[in-house]
């Protein structure tokens, strides 16, 4: 078999597995971010390092849902918080002081919920976002990597891990270390971590759409820039949260 086929299956795989084993917390996800967005609230998405993916994959995306705003330690760079030298320590993401930092450069309402993705769910920043968002009173959703959260260790002071923090936690069931295709030499390579995840965005935007509909309710929704209409369109949804989504 060739290593198309075998990536194919074993993403194929992993696809099944996300399909029956999340089904229903991803129902729960889309009626927290729902009741969110009713009440005018925005979904803040925070993933630090491949969990960045996952937070483009529902940003401001077309075809997505506009009530989104991403959090992104590299905005403190562009703010002359950090310079690029502590940016490109790995250490960065365990400096729980840049939360509070990360909150006083964007318009982070009441309203608003958070949507946190780490594969471990160790690294400071995620387990302080957390924390804090659950001080304040806000929803955490978490997405993480079930696999590798039981065998990490976490760099927060509270020895918390994100998954003990979070209101709902949704497993991309990827395996760990993330490596899927043997080769005949032995070398085991490919990942899937990037697909479940950005599976599971989709299936959440999926599904929250379909709470808006069957209560007969209008779902805001992005149009690609490419559809006739599609900037007076966007731009109907997107004002009312003007310094919210694009707070940089």
């Amino acid at each position: 078999m060739n290593n198309v086929k075998k990536y194919f299956d074993v993403v194929q795989n992993y696809l099944d597995l996300i399909e029956k084993s999340s089904e229903d917390d991803v129902k729960k996800a889309a009626l927290i971010l729902a009741e969110c967005f009713q009440n005018n609230g925005v979904c803040q998405l925070f993933g630090v390092k491949h969990g960045l993916e996952f937070s483009m994959e529902l940003g401001y995306r077309a075809g997505g849902l506009m009530p989104f705003h991403r959090f992104n330690v590299t905005d403190l760079v562009l703010k002359g918080i950090l310079t690029e030298e502590e940016m490109n320590d790995p250490a960065v993401y365990d400096r729980c002081e840049l939360v509070e930092k990360l909150m006083e450069i964007y318009n982070v309402y009441p309203e608003d919920m958070f949507l946190i993705t780490s594969s471990s769910g160790t690294e400071g920043v995620v387990v302080e976002a957390a924390l804090l968002a659950k001080k304040q009173g806000r929803k955490v959703i978490a997405v993480v990597n079930g696999n590798e959260v039981k065998v990490s260790k976490s760099h927060h002071p509270s020895g918390k891990n994100l998954v003990e923090v979070a209101d709902l936690v949704i497993d991309t069931h990827a395996p760990y270390p993330d490596v899927n295709i043997e080769l005949s030499d032995g070398q085991k390579m490919c990942q899937v971590s990037t697909i479940c995840g950005n599976i599971i965005a989709q299936m959440i935007t999926g599904e929250t759409y379909r709470y808006f509909v069957e209560n007969g309710l209008d779902c805001p929704i992005l149009l690609s820039a490419n559809v006739k209409g599609a900037d007076v369109h966007n731009r109907q949804i997107s004002d009312k949260y003007l310094g919210r989504w694009n707070s940089i």
